[in-house]
């Protein structure tokens, strides 16, 4: 097995105790002289494993504030994880989000293999409404891995103040820090397609995502099913 470089037994170390809990979110991390002093590298080992953490989402740098625990608001939202817009629109929305179930389950073989547990572990299955202007576009289906979201409510996300991810973070300690997709075509099915204003076997844009957490862990699966007829998926890359 290959050994860590000394930066990358840092970054370990500092995302070993953000899972822990130690800098809570939005919490600024110890100054480089001290966090250095602690870990008995030299700053510029601690400055190169903490560029890969900002570089991965889990920390920001404010200048001339120091560095520190990244925060999911609804801008963070909205530019790292909702992708949808008008047909050629600029400016994204933040959408308003109706739960319209929240039922116990037993993992699929899929569910399963998304989330990294055993098929037939219990699970949580949510169905989301998520509408525009007043017009539901898009359907999201969720599935949690119950050992991780073990008291989860309809109270939760019904009286939740901000985006879903920050109620992961705030009330259950699961940070979602970047996230895996993938689009394909498909067709609406009944359901879908009545709260879609479409009709059953309509064209629909799939989007397939794994949430991941600050160990690169799997914290959420979601399918979401896309009305195209007048918004599409958006993403802005930065090189």
């Amino acid at each position: 097995m290959k050994s860590l470089t000394a930066y990358q037994e840092v970054k370990q170390k500092i995302t070993e105790d953000l899972v822990r809990g130690r800098y809570p979110m939005g919490q600024a991390l110890p100054a480089e002289k001290d966090l250095s002093k602690e870990l008995d590298v030299s700053i510029g080992t601690l400055r190169k494993a903490v560029d890969e953490l900002v570089a991965e989402g889990v920390v920001v740098r404010r200048q001339g504030r120091g560095t520190y625990v990244v925060e999911h608001d609804l801008k963070r939202l909205l530019y790292y994880f909702f992708h949808v817009v008008k047909h050629d629109a600029e400016k994204k929305v933040y959408p308003k989000v109706e739960l319209a179930s929240l039922n116990s389950a037993s993992a699929s073989k899929e569910e399963a293999s998304k989330l990294q547990i055993k098929e037939g572990s219990p699970v949580w299955r949510i169905t989301n409404r998520l509408s525009l202007e007043g017009r539901c576009v898009m359907i999201d289906q969720i599935t949690l891995d119950k050992k991780r979201f073990k008291n989860l409510t309809r109270t939760d996300f019904i009286d939740r103040t901000g985006s879903i991810y920050q109620m992961y973070q705030a009330q259950y300690g699961q940070t979602v820090v970047r996230s895996s997709e993938r689009l394909r075509a498909g067709l609406a099915g009944k359901q879908h397609a009545e709260w879609l204003g479409l009709s059953p076997d309509s064209p629909v844009l799939i989007i397939r995502r794994v949430a991941l957490g600050l160990q690169d862990d799997p914290i959420e699966w979601r399918v979401s099913t896309l009305n195209t007829s007048q918004h599409e998926y958006f993403s802005e890359l930065v090189a």
